[in-house]
């Protein structure tokens, strides 16, 4: 069900992610429901949000945490961190450069939440956001670090 999962969308720069926060962000939509997780294992925000679900997983067993390949030869940088890794079958047979943002759209028609860490207006994952904006998604803003 759409309304219990979440999209992860983000940079590859993430200088200043604070993962404090991401943590804090994804306990609390755990608490309240959410049990899906979708990345797409690009970039840094992908990696070190999953790497989040996968260690809340000790503690929430019940949550999923899915990877969504855009291409059959993606190369996947950790599997033991995902339940499944999934290749949708309307990205069969679409161009290299089609694939990611169809990927992209995909995870976020099977979502009802964003968890976004977008800094840049240009770009994947400005676009993507955008989409999950349209699309009436719950966006949830992860902060940048604060230097105190």
């Amino acid at each position: 069900m759409k309304e219990n999962a979440a999209v992860f969308i983000g940079q590859s720069d993430i200088f200043e992610l604070d993962i404090e926060s991401l943590t804090k962000e994804i306990t609390m939509l755990i608490e309240n429901g959410i049990t899906t997780f979708y990345s797409g294992g690009m970039g840094g925000f992908d990696r070190v949000a999953s790497g989040v679900v996968h260690r809340l997983k000790n503690t929430y067993t019940h949550i999923k945490n899915y990877l969504v390949i855009p291409y059959l030869s993606f190369n996947v940088f950790d599997e033991k961190r995902f339940d499944e890794i999934i290749f949708p079958e309307q990205l069969e047979g679409v161009p290299y450069k089609a694939a990611i943002p169809r990927r992209n759209k995909y995870m976020i028609e099977q979502s009802g939440t964003a968890i976004c860490f977008v800094k840049h207006s240009v770009g994947g994952s400005a676009k993507s956001l955008e989409i999950a904006m349209k699309k009436g998604l719950n966006i949830v803003h992860i902060d940048a670090k604060h230097d105190s």
